[in-house]
């Protein structure tokens, strides 16, 4: 196990790449550090990705069932010691070596080199092309398509950063056989081994949660192969820790990391990679700690670091603590950069604090950095959320005249926030107005519109709704039929809830929890108990669990019917399967047994509900107080 594993000498590290290899780096991304390769000359940049790759164009079953040596050429000897390039018809004078491209623009000359056969004319062209895509992780089953195109038809070899970047397609997919064959094609060529070529299968290793393998790899296989693992080695095996949740163990790890020094002496990114750990743990304590012990070590925080641990105070509802936290971070001269701004203005509008929230905009803005699209929904979402839908709307339109250009979800937010107000009317006329300007709604749109149609009781409107979208070319999901199935049981119209629920199976969508729930819920409102215990040992046999709703439906449904005891067998059993009842459960087994007369009981319940640390609501003093006056009993017994 990898919490017990005993340090390497460091003495003999492997040599330093040259300047034609690809640099080997940490790469911040969203708080958490990623391994991955870059060109030197090559900058990544993301891009919103707007092409897509044909799907006939991608390697079949990859994974599963490909040959290592059927990505080759036929000949047993490495075609780099024997090089035969076969001329190409056409050069490709779209893509150059050194040149940058988009992810958008090597999106559409993949398509082309696959269709046309315009193939590049070496290693290095397949390498940038290659690169942009697989670390934007982008049409990777396209890029073996063409390296196979190349090795095998046109006789170009792979060059050591071929080699890296296919490995670390196969450490995405978790394609880990697939990898082992390329690293035994890697050394069957006899090429050079160092830290890098070892790194992809680490990570695709942890990405499997197989730690042990990953740790054999880094400890054994490589110091066997004269390359021995560094502090960059060590940080791989780190962040599979802790992406699998397992801090525990990464800090015991680096315990011996501080302890052996020199190469293996942890660095920022080890520490940082760890505190990012800790805080998605909701372990801010010893994050904290770690924090303290990087100062210690005489290792500085960066601004990942800082980052990471205002999202996980911001997550832990401590905005005040994030904000000093931002104070320090400033005065050891780092500047707050857009993943600062978008941790505190998420924090900040989940708490309410959206007038905060919209200064730390501004602020973000005045200092150049431009806020993408998510940040601005989470303001648009804040204000929806406290029901200030005509603020949200100026908010929009301001975002519009500014030239920016929405997506369907700000229109969502607002379609959401009408609906939850009860401004129906309101939100299909926003809907209409969304279209006039050329934005297409999707299925979350109407679905919306449907639970406010559903909630407000317009069955008969949400049902037309309904037939509209799929008229207008919408499929409607899961979510959609249940909506409707849940509007239909409110209205009391079960059998019609039954057909709608046969239909939405016959389109292929499988009922959920919530589907199972509200069926369930609509039959004990009826009091067919009965019918409803076969619909809820069907949602077991299908591995659905019953939640809290489900339970408080059945215990409600057999109130009604009088057949109080088996309620409480109901309540038992919910216990004992490990669903905590809540206040809604307790109310309503308390005006059951009331109206059946059994007063002492529902006093039971009633101090088992303080118990369990539940406090009862003032429905449930109520219920109690008045059938106790009904009864001619001393209504201050209970207060």
């Amino acid at each position: 196990m990898v919490g017990v594993l005993s340090l390497a000498p460091s003495s003999s590290l492997s040599p330093s790449t040259s300047k034609s290899q690809s640099s080997f780096l940490f790469a911040s991304h969203r708080r958490c550090y990623l391994v991955c390769y870059v060109l030197p000359q090559s900058k990544f940049e993301p891009h919103i990705m707007t092409n897509k790759p044909n799907p006939s164009h991608a390697t079949s079953n990859l994974p599963g069932n490909t040959n290592i040596d059927d990505l080759f050429g036929k000949s047993g000897t490495p075609h780099w010691q024997d090089r035969k390039v076969k001329p190409l018809e056409r050069r490709s004078q779209q893509l150059k070596a050194g040149d940058h491209i988009s992810v958008q623009e090597a999106l559409r000359l993949l398509n082309e080199m696959l269709a046309t056969e315009n193939l590049p004319t070496d290693i290095h062209q397949f390498n940038q092309l290659s690169s942009t895509l697989v670390y934007s992780r982008s049409s990777c089953e396209s890029v073996f398509s063409l390296f196979t195109r190349l090795t095998q038809s046109e006789g170009i070899d792979p060059d050591d950063h071929t080699y890296l970047i296919l490995m670390d397609v196969c450490a995405q997919r978790s394609w880990v056989s697939l990898m082992f064959g390329f690293l035994g094609r890697f050394l069957k060529e006899g090429r050079r081994v160092n830290g890098m070529i070892f790194s992809p299968i680490i990570k695709g290793l942890c990405r499997e949660n197989r730690m042990g393998e990953a740790a054999l790899v880094m400890l054994e296989k490589m110091p066997k192969l004269g390359c021995m693992p560094d502090v960059l080695t060590y940080g791989v095996i780190v962040k599979g820790l802790c992406s699998k949740g397992k801090t525990g163990l990464a800090l015991q790890l680096l315990l011996k990391m501080t302890k052996h020094g020199g190469e293996l002496e942890p660095n920022v990114v080890t520490y940082s990679i760890i505190v990012d750990g800790l805080c998605k743990e909701g372990e801010i304590g010893k994050a904290f700690n770690l924090f303290k012990q990087m100062h210690s070590a005489g290792v500085i925080p960066d601004i990942v670091t800082y980052n990471s641990l205002m999202n996980g105070l911001c997550k832990k509802g401590e905005l005040g603590k994030a904000e000093e936290l931002l104070n320090v971070m400033i005065s050891e001269g780092y500047q707050p950069d857009t993943v600062t701004y978008a941790v505190l203005i998420q924090g900040l509008c989940k708490k309410g604090e959206i007038e905060k929230a919209m200064v730390f905009l501004d602020d973000m803005v005045s200092k150049g950095n431009t806020p993408y699209g998510k940040i601005y929904n989470m303001v648009l979402n804040g204000l929806c959320k406290k029901g200030e839908t005509e603020k949200a709307l100026d908010f929009l339109n301001n975002l519009i005249s500014k030239g920016h250009v929405p997506t369907v979800v700000p229109y969502n937010c607002l379609i959401d926030g009408l609906c939850k107000k009860g401004e129906i009317d309101k939100a299909m006329e926003f809907l209409d107005d969304m279209v006039s300007k050329g934005h297409k709604p999707d299925v979350v749109t109407y679905n919306t519109l449907l639970d406010g149609l559903c909630k407000r009781g317009e069955i008969d409107k949400a049902m037309e709704f309904f037939y509209d979208m799929i008229s207008k070319g919408y499929e409607p999901n899961v979510v959609t039929y249940t909506t409707v199935i849940g509007g239909l049981c409110k209205k009391g119209k079960i059998h019609k809830a039954l057909e709608f629920l046969n239909k939405m199976i016959s389109k292929g969508h499988e009922p959920n929890v919530v589907t199972y729930s509200v069926i369930i819920d609509g039959l004990c409102k009826k009091c067919e108990t009965d019918k409803a215990l076969k619909f809820l040992n069907n949602m077991i046999s299908k591995g659905l669990e019953p939640n809290v709703f489900t339970y408080t439906s059945f215990i409600e449904g057999l109130c009604k019917k009088g057949e109080t005891e088996k309620a409480i067998d109901f309540l038992d059993d919910m216990i004992s399967k490990g669903c905590d009842p809540n206040v809604v459960t307790y109310n309503t087994l308390i005006s059951g047994l009331c109206k059946n007369g059994e007063i002492e009981k529902a006093m039971d319940f009633l101090h088992d509900m303080y118990s369990k640390g539940i406090e009862p609501d003032a429905l449930a003093y109520t219920i109690l107080r008045q059938h106790m006056i009904s009864k001619d009993a001393e209504p201050d017994v209970i207060l």
